[in-house]
This record gives C-alpha cells, structure tokens and sequence, in this order.
C-alpha cells in the first residue's frame, strides 16, 4: 500500500527529473515484458492469417495495394523506413517534453493514458501473438530489410523486440495520442495541421513497409482509446470521492 501510494505521489508531482523517470521506467518495463515473451511463431503466424480473413470480409485489405504503390517510389519508401524506425520514438519524446512545458494537467493527462494503452497492449501481446503482414506469406515485402538493410525480426534472425507484437500497433496508438495532443494544446494553426496530419501518416507508414495490418491500427487507436476513458473515469471517480469527504 506504502509503494502504491509512493507511486501516486510521484506521479502528481511537477518535477521533470520525477517525471523522465518515470516515463523511461515504464518504456523500460515494456521493453523487459516484451523481450520476456518467447515469440510463439506458430499461433503468431495463424492470428495473422485470421486478421487477413476478417480484413477480406470487411474489405480493408489494402497492404498489397499500397506497398506496390509507395515502392514504385523508392526515395519515399526509404523516407518512410527511416521515419518508421526512429520517427515512434523520436516524435512521441518531444511530444511529451513540449506538453510538459505547455500544459501541466494536459501531460499528466496523456502520461496516463499513454502508460494505460501500453499496459493493455502488452497483456494483448501476450494472449494473442500476431505475425506483421511483412512475415505472414501474403505477398508483402520487408521494406526495411530489402531496402535499407534493417532486420527488425523475423524466425530466422535475432530482434530488437517481440517481433509477433504486431496487434494492437503502439505505432498507431501513440500516433494518434500525440495527434491529438498537438491539435489540442498547439497555439500555431501550422503546428495543429502538423499533429492533423501525423496520426494518418504513422498508420500509413506502418502499412506500407509491411509492419502492420489495417486492422493492428485500429486496435492501436482502441487501446489509446481506452487509456483516455480510463483516466478520465478514475478522474471523475476521485473528484466524487473528494466531494463527499468534503460534504461530511
């Protein structure tokens, strides 16, 4: 009870030192849990195939179209491999650093329902291992190996994390977090466009190099979903409870 109340208060307090360890303690959990999942290829590559089934019924299987499109672009493509490798991070750390400064409230906010999304995804990590498309035997090509030399994982190789994580896509979560989070607290009308526009891009980045189904961004839009209803529950829900204590 003592560290969970350690824990609360930590995370209420202004204090930037507090808060980057925070967020790099949790990015650091998520990459342990996730590399302490043995890649289960088999059930990975099966999930995959059931996702391409249900994009067939609902007509959003649009990975093949779009990759031959974007590489008929090779400059693009490399674009979008080095934007999708290092753009997740990149992006979503300054998001953080300026919301920081911009708005108190907006960062724990977001803080919470980023760390929220994640918890979920892993638990979904878990029970249901999902090949990316670039692996499940559906004609897609591996972009970032073929044209910029990066294995990120497959049965064959080593991988920088799980490589059957694919469902729901993190990329896409926090595309549309920070997305959101720039249209809300950004002053310049430019920099709103910016974050209009980001969400879209990550999701067809992730597409096109083969990374993600359709339907692995939706269910990242799902779990940052998730994560604002949570935290605006358990606001709602203290806010009652602090009005009672009050009214006694």
């Amino acid at each position: 009870m003592r560290r969970v109340l350690r824990v609360r208060e930590v995370l209420a307090r202004r204090d930037a030192p507090a808060q980057i360890a925070v967020v790099l303690g949790a990015f650091a959990a998520y990459e342990v849990a996730r590399h302490a999942m043995e890649p289960n290829w088999a059930q990975a590559f099966a999930n995959a195939r059931r996702i391409e089934s249900v994009e067939q019924v609902l007509g959003l299987a649009w990975e093949q179209s779009l990759q031959r499109a974007f590489l008929a672009l090779p400059d693009v493509m490399q674009a979008l491999n080095i934007f999708y490798f290092v753009g997740h991070f990149v992006f979503t750390g300054i998001f953080f650093v300026w919301l920081y400064r911009r708005s108190w409230d907006g960062f724990r906010t977001f803080r919470d329902a980023f760390l929220i999304a994640t918890a979920i995804s892993v638990v979904v990590h878990w029970l249901f291992p999902t090949a990316p498309p670039r692996l499940a035997g559906i004609g897609l090509e591996d972009t970032l190996l073929e044209l910029s030399g990066i294995d990120i994982g497959s049965p064959t190789s080593a991988a920088f994390s799980n490589p059957v994580a694919a469902v729901p896509s993190l990329h896409a979560a926090y595309a549309l977090g920070v997305g959101i989070g720039v249209v809300l607290y950004a002053r310049s009308s430019l920099v709103r466009v910016a974050g209009a526009i980001y969400p879209p891009l990550v999701i067809l980045t992730i597409v096109v190099t083969g990374n993600h189904f359709v339907l692995d961004a939706v269910a990242g839009i799902a779990v940052i979903g998730a994560g604002f209803l949570i935290v605006h529950w358990w606001r709602a829900r203290n806010r009652e409870s602090s009005s009672r204590v009050c009214a006694a």
